[in-house]
C-alpha cells in the first residue's frame, strides 16, 4: 500500500473549511428548531430517538466552528502578523454584516415593544457589549468572537513560543478562571458560560493550526482514535442529564446553568473529532467524484455562516411565535425559514461589500489633491 494511503494529510481540514462550516451552520439551526420533530411523522421509535439525539448534540457545531475559526485565524496571522493589520482585517470581515443584521433586529424589537430599555441598552445590543452585562443570548456568538480576535495576537505568541505546553496553560487557565467564577460570582457564570467554556475549543484550533498549515501527515489509524473520542463524547453529552442528577441531589433545571459544564467541555473534542474525520469524509468523497452536489451546497452555506447563524436563528424563532400551524407542519416552517435566510444572508452580504467597496474607493483627481496640498504646505514653509 502506498504512503498516500496510509496517512492522512490535515491539510485536508483547511481544504474541507467551507463545508464544514455549512455542516455546522446547518447542525446549530435544526439544534434551534424547537417544535421541529420526528414523532408526528413515524412511530418508530428509534428513528425518534436518533432525530432527537441528532438534533440534540447540535450544540457542538458551534465548537466545530471556533475550532476552525482559530486555525484559520493562525494562518492568517502567519502570514501578517501586523497586529493592527490583522484587527483592522478581521473586524472589517465581520462587524459590517452583523451590524446591520442587528441594527434591523434590535430596532424591530423596540418597535414592536419587545424590548423596553433606554438609548445605552439600544447602543450596547447594537455593539454586542449586552451580552457580557445581561446573558443576553441573542448575538452571544458574535460577542465571543470580537473579543476573540482582540486577544488572538496575545493567544498566538503564546502558542508560537511554547506549542503545545502554552496551549495546555492557557486552557488550564480558562478552566481555571470559569471554576473561580461560576464559586464567587454564580449569576455572572450563568450569563456568560455558554460562551467561556467555549473558549478552550478555539485555542486548541490556534494550536492545531500550524499542524495543518504545515500539511502534517498522520497515520490514518489515528483517525479510529478520533471515531473514538467522538462516540465517548456523544455517549457523555447524552447522558449529561443522568449523569448529574446521579451526584447532585434535588438536581432541576434552575441549576442547569451550574453543572452544564459537562456537556460544554464534552462538546470540545466532540467538535474536533467531528471536523478531523469530516473533513477526511470530504476529501475521500471528493476524489471519487461523489456527493459533489452536497458537498457544493454545504459550501455555499459555509459561506454565509455568520449571515446564517445571526437570521436563521431569529426568523425561525419568530415565525414560530407568530404562526400556530399543526405539528407536521413545522417541517415546512422550517424549510422556509431555511430558503428565507439563505435569500437574506446573499442580500445582506451584497448590500455590505457594495458599501465597504464604496468606502475604499479613491477619488479619480486624488492623486492632484495630495499634489495641490503638498505645494500648498510647500508655499508656507517658505
Amino acid at each position: 500500500m502506498s504512503k498516500a494511503k496510509k496517512t492522512f494529510n490535515l491539510f485536508a481540514i483547511s481544504e474541507a473549511r467551507n463545508v464544514i462550516f455549512g455542516i455546522a451552520t446547518l447542525w446549530i439551526g435544526l439544534f434551534h428548531s424547537d417544535n421541529l420533530t420526528m414523532s408526528v411523522y413515524t412511530d418508530n421509535k428509534v428513528l425518534i430517538d436518533i432525530f432527537n439525539s441528532i438534533k440534540g448534540w447540535g450544540n457542538a457545531g458551534v465548537d466545530m466552528f471556533l475550532f476552525l475559526s482559530g486555525i484559520g485565524l493562525f494562518f492568517s496571522y502567519t502570514k501578517d502578523s501586523h497586529v493592527l493589520t490583522f484587527w483592522k482585517k478581521r473586524l472589517m470581515r465581520i462587524l459590517p454584516t452583523a451590524f446591520l443584521i442587528a441594527t434591523f433586529y434590535v430596532s424591530f424589537r423596540y418597535v414592536n415593544g419587545r424590548f423596553t430599555s433606554g438609548i445605552t441598552y439600544y447602543l450596547s445590543r447594537l455593539s454586542f457589549t449586552y451580552f457580557f452585562f445581561s446573558g443576553e443570548r441573542v448575538f452571544w456568538f458574535i460577542s465571543l468572537i470580537l473579543v476573540l480576535y482582540l486577544v488572538f495576537p496575545l493567544l498566538y505568541k503564546i502558542i508560537d513560543k511554547w506549542r503545545i505546553w502554552g496551549m495546555l496553560a492557557l486552557v488550564a487557565l480558562v478552566v481555571i478562571f470559569n471554576f473561580t467564577l461560576r464559586a464567587v460570582k454564580p449569576g455572572v457564570y450563568s450569563n456568560v458560560e455558554i460562551a467561556f467554556c467555549r473558549i478552550p475549543v478555539f485555542i486548541i484550533g490556534i494550536w492545531a493550526g500550524r499542524f495543518v498549515m504545515e500539511k502534517k501527515e498522520i497515520n490514518r489509524n489515528w483517525l479510529w482514535l478520533f471515531a473514538a473520542v467522538m462516540v465517548g463524547s456523544l455517549v457523555l453529552m447524552g447522558n449529561y442529564t443522568a449523569i448529574v442528577k446521579s451526584f447532585v441531589p434535588g438536581y432541576n433545571k434552575e441549576l442547569e446553568t451550574m453543572y452544564i459544564w459537562i456537556y460544554r467541555y464534552a462538546a470540545c473534542p466532540l467538535g474536533i473529532s467531528l471536523v478531523v474525520l469530516d473533513s477526511f469524509i470530504i476529501t475521500e468523497l471528493r476524489k471519487r467524484g461523489r456527493c459533489n452536489i452536497l458537498r457544493n451546497f454545504f459550501e455555499f452555506v459555509g459561506m454565509y455562516s455568520m449571515e446564517y447563524y445571526m437570521i436563521y436563528l431569529n426568523i425561525n424563532h419568530y415565525l414560530e411565535r407568530i404562526y400556530t400551524i399543526g405539528p407536521k407542519q413545522q417541517i415546512m416552517l422550517y424549510f422556509g425559514s431555511f430558503v428565507i435566510s439563505l435569500v437574506l444572508c446573499v442580500l445582506v452580504r451584497k448590500v455590505c461589500d457594495f458599501f465597504m467597496s464604496y468606502m475604499r474607493r479613491k477619488p479619480a483627481d486624488l492623486e492632484e489633491r495630495r499634489q495641490s496640498r503638498k505645494k500648498r504646505l510647500k508655499t508656507k514653509a517658505e
